[in-house]
Parts: structure tokens; C-alpha cells; sequence
């Protein structure tokens, strides 16, 4: 892992809000955007240490536990896509702001992420489903690079969401 950092951006008023290790406190501004970085090789045991890394930053936001839970899951999903499909360094951002966690995976490959069809004895292809079943929304950004998800953190957000998919895919 290289980097792990937490900050709020520019509040109101021109006041920037500085870097932080976890653990740090940040300012409480209704306006403030929680913001969480890190980087990390692209190795399987860094999935785990994602997981983990992710539960201590939304616990220090104080995000509801289903919501966490949730997020828990698509970084999991996510961070895997990128070590297993990806190239380079595997780059992870949360961001919680106006009531929605915002995750960020990224990485150096170009060709972007894309649901599946697994057959019933597939060992995978059902993770980009469950990001879709988990999320608001999911898309790829960055030419390809980049695979997001959003996330209610209202606890009265719906089981199952809409995907940014075509209707072909299989929905929830």
C-alpha cells in the first residue's frame, strides 16, 4: 500500500481542508465532502487489506451499517476487477458527500469493465452484478480506467437499484 489519506475540500468561505491520516479528525460542515485515497500493487492480499481499509474509513465517517456493509462488498468486487483484468498500481477513492458514498477503482488498462453472463458452475463473472444490485449507479470513466459505484448511506434506499446498463443485461 502507498498511500492513505482522508480530506475535506474546499469548504464554503475558502477555508481548505487539509489531509489527514485515518484516524484524524475532520471538520463537520453540513457542505464537507469526506474523501479517502489509496494506492496499492496489484496483489491479491491487497484485496483484503481494501476491505478492511474501507470498514475503518466509513466507521470513522460514521456512515449507517448497511450502506457500509454494501460498500464493503463493491470495493471487494471492484478491487478485485482491477488486480485480476487490470494493469499497473490499483488506485481506490470514496468520497461521502450529499448522502451518497461515491467508490472509485482504478487502473492502468484502457479496455473497460463489462458485465457477464455466468453459467451456473462459473467460479466468477457475477461481480459486476452484485455492484449493480448494491449500487444506484455503476459506470466506467477515465477511457476505461476507471470503474465506479454509488451508494445510498440513507438507511431507506431500495434493496435493488436500476444498473446504467442496457436492458439486455440481466437486472435484480
Amino acid at each position: 500500500m502507498t498511500t492513505h489519506r482522508t480530506a475535506t475540500p474546499t469548504r464554503p468561505g475558502g477555508d481548505e481542508g487539509g489531509a489527514h491520516v485515518v484516524g484524524a479528525a475532520t471538520a463537520r460542515c453540513p457542505l464537507a465532502s469526506h474523501v479517502f485515497e489509496m494506492a496499492m500493487a496489484p496483489v491479491d492480499v491487497h484485496v483484503a487489506q481494501a476491505r478492511r481499509t474501507t470498514v475503518t474509513v466509513l466507521k470513522h465517517w460514521s456512515l449507517p451499517e448497511t450502506p457500509a456493509e454494501d460498500a464493503q462488498v463493491v470495493v471487494s468486487e471492484l478491487v478485485s476487477n482491477a488486480i485480476i483484468h487490470g494493469s499497473g498500481d490499483v488506485r481506490l477513492r470514496l468520497q461521502h458527500d450529499d448522502h451518497e458514498l461515491r467508490i472509485r477503482v482504478t487502473d492502468d488498462n484502457t479496455a473497460p469493465a463489462r458485465r457477464r453472463r455466468a453459467r451456473a458452475a462459473s467460479l466468477g463473472g457475477r461481480g459486476l452484478h452484485l455492484v449493480a444490485c448494491l449500487s444506484l449507479r455503476w459506470g466506467v470513466a477515465d477511457g476505461g480506467r476507471t470503474t465506479y459505484a454509488v451508494i445510498p448511506t440513507l438507511t431507506e434506499a431500495p434493496p435493488c437499484r436500476p444498473t446504467t446498463q442496457s436492458s439486455t443485461e440481466p437486472r435484480c
